[in-house]
């Protein structure tokens, strides 16, 4: 049984620093979807695409996490009683970027590796992990604000790089003349997200054009449906849920980095803090939380199928999303899931914002000290896990889903792996997902 809890708010000792990034935020909503996967799901460390046509169930490989953590046990501090009897506090957001802290969780992972973890969601992160209230947290790199002001916390693995995020617009929107409502204020104007969207559109990038609001993510997703505002900024599950519904479209996609290639230059989005405190005194706990991570991680690019129901079931939407979701994060925008983080993600980024304007004293960077200041990766290396692209290669991932693979094309093998008949039509209502389509193309003017 799952271990979780959601709140809106904790009580901390700490102030919430101001400017703070909030990519995602809690919706407080969470249900179980149909046919949602059980704790040991139908998956494999390796797979195949020689499952059976009609994806019956001789296509499908049971998931073991013992075998999954096997390799590495040799390679992990012994811990002590103190971390046998401690309950490790792990924080998370309702984004996309984030969904490897429940992957953790329902592959049983955490257990097969001697972990007792409770997670929670919440808005707060970056607070509840400065006092020390979580002792690790997946959080976006607003983070570094709270670090910059003396909070106690370092990176020891990456979760998800590149960024991607989407202008998402309401249904009836034919032309982006139309568009007279959006989340955007003040603060937009040193926000390369919308300074992109911006350009690439050809719409006017001033703030004060529009009728601007400021709004989580989950709230600017109702104001949406109910024909309230005309376009939002979003991760998933919000702008799949849009597009599932029939109530909005993707026009654009955001990327933190320069490159027209993927992979090439991605500034660092989102990540795994840990507590220093936590990772001084309980370095084998630490080590299990990062292993832990990077085979959550490869469970999504094995599994993608499964893994898009554990997503759905958290988040409180449908398989048919949770299927997106994982397709346009493991897929269609590149690899953007990925363990591997270095001091240039940061660097990367902070070029990424200065291409597109952003005053030094607006950027969201690391001020306290040198960059690698921010970063421990010594437990990581540690582990004798290899690279991310051998993982790919060594795995099958990269043949039985290559980059770049259509999503009819990608939803087919991700049924065949994990067992799932073709018959099914999860994931397969939308006309623009199975016509192989991310963006909605309009046109400037009526």
């Amino acid at each position: 049984m799952r271990k979780i809890k959601r709140t809106a708010a904790l009580v901390l000792s700490v102030i919430i620093i101001a400017g703070m990034f909030a990519a995602c935020s809690d919706n407080g909503n969470v249900t179980t979807p149909p046919a949602a996967n059980s704790n040991t799901p139908p998956t494999s460390n390796t797979m195949s695409a020689n499952g059976e046509e009609n994806g019956s169930e001789s296509g499908a490989r049971a998931y073991d996490p013992e075998e999954a953590v096997a390799p590495y046990l040799n390679n992990l501090p012994e811990m002590t009683e103190a971390d046998r009897n401690r309950v490790v506090q792990l924080g998370f957001r309702d984004c996309d970027h984030m969904v490897a802290a429940i992957i953790g969780q329902d592959t049983g992972l955490y257990v097969a590796l001697g972990l007792n973890v409770e997670i929670t969601k919440t808005d707060q992160v970056s607070a509840a992990l400065a006092s020390g209230h979580f002792d690790a947290a997946y959080e976006g790199t607003g983070a570094v604000n709270a670090f910059n002001n003396g909070a106690e916390f370092i990176t020891l693995v990456g979760s998800h790089l590149g960024g991607a995020r989407y202008f998402v617009v309401r249904d009836q929107i034919e032309s982006l003349d139309q568009i007279e409502s959006l989340t955007v204020t003040d603060r937009s104007m040193v926000n390369p997200e919308w300074l992109r969207f911006s350009s690439e559109l050809g719409i006017n990038s001033d703030y004060s054009a529009y009728e601007g609001a400021s709004m989580a993510q989950a709230d600017s997703m109702v104001a949406l449906r109910a024909r309230q505002i005309d376009g939002i900024f979003v991760c998933d599950p919000y702008a799949s849920i849009a597009e599932l519904d029939g109530f909005g479209k993707i026009i654009n996609v955001a990327w933190g980095s320069l490159s027209e290639e993927l992979g090439i230059g991605w500034g660092l989005c989102c990540t795994v803090y840990f507590n220093q405190e936590f990772v001084d005194s309980h370095p084998a706990l630490a080590a299990r939380m990062v292993l832990a991570h990077v085979l959550a991680t490869q469970y999504m690019y094995l599994h993608p199928y499964s893994a898009g129901l554990m997503f759905a079931e958290t988040f409180g939407t449908t398989p048919d999303v949770g299927l997106r979701t994982m397709y346009l994060k493991t897929n269609a925008e590149g690899r953007t899931m990925n363990w591997e983080i270095t001091p240039q993600n940061w660097r990367n980024r902070d070029r990424y914002n200065e291409h597109w304007g952003i005053p030094e004293e607006e950027r969201v960077m690391v001020r306290r000290g040198e960059i690698e200041d921010f970063f421990d990766l010594s437990i990581l290396e540690s582990l004798g896990l290899g690279s991310f692209d051998d993982f790919l290669v060594n795995s099958g991932v990269s043949e039985t889903f290559p980059e770049g693979m259509s999503y009819p094309d990608w939803l087919h093998m991700a049924e065949i792996i994990d067992g799932i008949d073709h018959s099914s039509m999860v994931g397969k209502t939308v006309d623009k997902w199975m016509n192989n389509e991310v963006i909605t193309v309009l046109p400037l003017n009526s």
